[in-house]
């Protein structure tokens, strides 16, 4: 199977049952980056460490390069800027709260992690896990975000819904 959906359609469907959650203020892509307007300031039930980083940074504008997709798992490069500074260093503090969301939408924990990259951090999701977990039969064999357009391959087989 294959599949090419424009981002704006994907962002349709994904806020078709609920919007997006508070803290993102924009979202939209250009070829192969997600750009995102971020306020630290909405996550809901922040640690002391992130409400004291939302505090300083505000809304912090995020990109997201698609950079990978291999063994199951798609590898993003993250920048993030609050107030014209660099703010890398608070994309950690994203992950228990994307985690969280996640796992209340019925996904196992964990999905999401933060590794060293080269000058920024890579967000590295497990796709085909959380897919495992909603259906059996489906293996993601090639993810890719290009001109705007989320590319999927995957092969279907015997189909059964958890």
């Amino acid at each position: 199977m294959q599949l090419a959906l424009p981002f704006a359609e994907a962002m349709a469907i994904a806020v078709a049952r609920e919007p997006l959650p508070p803290m993102v203020q924009a979202l939209r892509c250009e070829g192969s980056t997600i750009h995102a307007e971020i306020d630290l300031r909405a996550i809901p039930d922040p640690s002391t460490g992130v409400r004291l980083a939302a505090a300083a940074a505000g809304t912090v504008a995020v990109t997201v390069r698609f950079a990978d997709y291999s063994a199951g798992m798609v590898t993003l490069v993250v920048t993030a800027h609050a107030r014209a500074l660099p703010a890398h260093k608070l994309v950690p503090y994203l992950v228990g709260p994307i985690n969280t969301a996640l796992q209340a939408r019925g996904l196992p924990p964990g999905l999401v992690e933060v590794q060293r990259g080269e000058s920024e951090p890579w967000v590295v999701i497990a796709v085909q896990r959380a897919i495992s977990t909603k259906v059996d039969g489906v293996t993601l064999t090639g993810l890719a975000l290009r001109d705007a357009v989320i590319h999927v391959e995957a092969t279907v087989g015997s189909l059964r819904v958890h």
